[in-house]
C-alpha cells in the first residue's frame, strides 16, 4: 500500500534521501457550465490539418462535431437505442451534460482525437457520428474509432462513405492531385471480437486482421464479454473483453486500396431517408 510520501535511500558515497510522492487521483475534472460547450469560436484542437472540401461526396459530407449543433442529436439517439453500445468501451450517457463533458474532456481537449458528423447534403440532416483516435503526426498513424449510424442512416451504405472518406483523408499523400490527404502510414480499426458488423464493414472497406487482442478493456455488467472466467482474487469484478484489431498500410493502399476506395467513392450511392 502506497502511502502519501515515501523516502528512498540511495546508497553512495554518503546517504540520500529523495522524497517522492504519487498525488494521482481517478477523478474526472468538473467543467464549469460555461466550458461544457467548448469555446466559441469552437476550437476543434486537432493535431494534424483539417481541409473539410476533401471529405465530402456529393451526397455526404463530414463536418466537425460542435456540441451545440450536435450534442442533443446524439443525446436522443443514444436514449432511444442505448442497445447501439452494447460494444462500446462507453455506457449511454444518462444526461445531456454527461455528452457534453465526454466530448470536451475525451476529445475536444485531445489533440490526438476529432468526432465528426455526417451530413446529408441535401436535407442537411446528422446522418451519424464516426471520430479519428490515436493520430500521432510523428509516427504518421491514426485509428477510426468510436462510430454510430443513426436510424435512417443504416442500410443506405452511409457508414461506409464516411469511413472511406476517412480513410482517402488520413492515407492520401498531401501530393495527390484529386483529394490530398495526410500522408499517414497507418490507420487502425478495432471492433468487439463479437461486433460482426463492425469487422465485415472492416474487411471491405480493405482492412486486415493484424491482432486480437485478448482482454483489452473491462466492461460493465450490461456488456457483452468474452464469456471467460476471472481469477478468484481479481481486485476488479468486471469482466473482460476481446478486442479484434485490423489495419490498412501505406503500402496496401498504394497497391490496391486506394482503387478500391477511389471507386466506392465515385460510384457508391445511398438511398437517402433522412
Amino acid at each position: 500500500m502506497q502511502t502519501p510520501e515515501q523516502t528512498i535511500r540511495v546508497p553512495c558515497d554518503g546517504v540520500q534521501d529523495l522524497p517522492w510522492c504519487n498525488s494521482y487521483t481517478n477523478t474526472r475534472p468538473a467543467l464549469p457550465t460555461d466550458e461544457l460547450y467548448g469555446p466559441t469560436p469552437y476550437d476543434v484542437n486537432f493535431c494534424l490539418p483539417y481541409d473539410p472540401k476533401y471529405l465530402e461526396t456529393d451526397q455526404v459530407r463530414l463536418v466537425p462535431f460542435i456540441p451545440r449543433l450536435h450534442a442533443q442529436a446524439f443525446f436522443q439517439h443514444a436514449q432511444s437505442y442505448p442497445e447501439d453500445f452494447r460494444y462500446m468501451r462507453y455506457s449511454p450517457p444518462k444526461s445531456l451534460k454527461e455528452v457534453l463533458e465526454f466530448f470536451e474532456l475525451e476529445y475536444r481537449r485531445d489533440p490526438g482525437k476529432m468526432a465528426f458528423v455526417a451530413v446529408d447534403k441535401l436535407t442537411g440532416a446528422i446522418g451519424g457520428i464516426v471520430t479519428l483516435a490515436d493520430c500521432d503526426a510523428v509516427n504518421l498513424r491514426a485509428a477510426i474509432s468510436m462510430g454510430f449510424a443513426f436510424r435512417a442512416y443504416r442500410g443506405t451504405f452511409g457508414a461506409a462513405l464516411s469511413a472511406a472518406l476517412l480513410l482517402r483523408y488520413c492515407l492520401n499523400l498531401p501530393s495527390d492531385p484529386v483529394a490530398p490527404g495526410l500522408g499517414l502510414r497507418r490507420v487502425t480499426w478495432s471492433s468487439h471480437t463479437d461486433n460482426f458488423k463492425s469487422l465485415m464493414l472492416a474487411r471491405a472497406l480493405g482492412f486486415r486482421l493484424e491482432s486480437e487482442r485478448r482482454w483489452e478493456r473491462t466492461i460493465t455488467p450490461e456488456k457483452l464479454g468474452n464469456d471467460r472466467p476471472i481469477r478468484s482474487d481479481d481486485g476488479c469484478e468486471r469482466r473482460g473483453a476481446d478486442d479484434n484489431v485490423l489495419v490498412i498500410c501505406f503500402d496496401e493502399w498504394e497497391a490496391g486500396v486506394k482503387q478500391i476506395i477511389s471507386g466506392a467513392l465515385a460510384t457508391m450511392r445511398y438511398e437517402a431517408k433522412l
